[in-house]
């Protein structure tokens, strides 16, 4: 639940960010996410506290049977699953559309930048919204996954509770297709990753540099002591070869 919708506040995040509004951009903020966060937070462990009550652990991790199992069922289907994702493809569309508007905003003050800004500006400027249309484009694909893993699992659960009792080879079909929407829907938590690094060069490039950093940081912490205990081998070495040339003398 909790992934779930920080994922959709990234949406939204990344929505107030491409915002031709000054005042929605304003949103955009660190402390700002830092607050939602805290809130995603405390209101996921409380419209989870049904599950403590409603559950049975015997004889299988299973919802109460009667009207808290139409419940859960809901809760499951709606805030879990319909909810947070609609919410994700409007402001993901919402921010598409505020691309457009910002790239013909460029188009009409390229000219003005041209003439009367310096080349390390503009440079700047294209640097900055390369990025930002890197974030947007690995959110909206986490938008896209997110939305078709989950709700191809929610689908089903929702004709699993709602629909007819299955028997004899139906009954068959329908736990394979229960095992298998159940792989797809925790899949969705760990492919943020793969998506990542397949669409965004920019997240190659930050992970690429991460791992040269922290083996240059290990190999460095290991490579101090025997760089130490070299350099004073070498110079121990002079001074026995200067006392062995004094005794030849004496």
């Amino acid at each position: 639940l909790v992934a779930t919708y920080f994922v959709l506040l990234s949406s939204i995040d990344r929505c107030m960010s491409s915002s031709v509004n000054a005042r929605l951009r304003s949103f955009s903020q660190r402390k700002i996410a830092y607050r939602v966060s805290v809130v995603a937070i405390i209101l996921g462990f409380i419209s989870c506290i049904h599950i403590v009550i409603g559950y049975d652990l015997r004889p299988r991790c299973g919802a109460l049977a009667g009207a808290f199992a139409m419940y859960d069922s809901m809760f499951v289907v709606f805030w879990l699953g319909i909810i947070p994702h609609v919410l994700m493809l409007i402001f993901g569309f919402i921010t598409l559309m505020n691309i457009r508007r910002t790239k013909q905003r460029i188009a009409i003050k390229s000219t003005t930048i041209n003439t009367t800004g310096s080349a390390q500006q503009q440079q700047q400027q294209r640097h900055e919204q390369k990025t930002n249309a890197q974030l947007i484009m690995m959110m909206l694909f986490q938008v896209g996954f997110s939305s078709l893993l989950v709700l191809t699992r929610m689908i089903y659960y929702a004709y699993y509770v709602l629909g007819p009792q299955p028997i004899g080879y139906d009954k068959l079909v329908g736990s394979f297709l229960m095992s298998f929407t159940t792989l797809v829907y925790y899949a969705n938590y760990c492919k943020s990753f793969y998506i990542y690094t397949l669409t965004s060069q920019l997240f190659r490039s930050a992970f690429t540099n991460r791992i040269k950093f922290c083996t240059r940081k290990i190999l460095g912490q290991r490579m101090i002591p025997i760089l130490r205990e070299n350099t004073i081998n070498t110079i121990q070495t002079p001074v026995n070869n200067h006392g062995q040339h004094n005794d030849e003398h004496k």
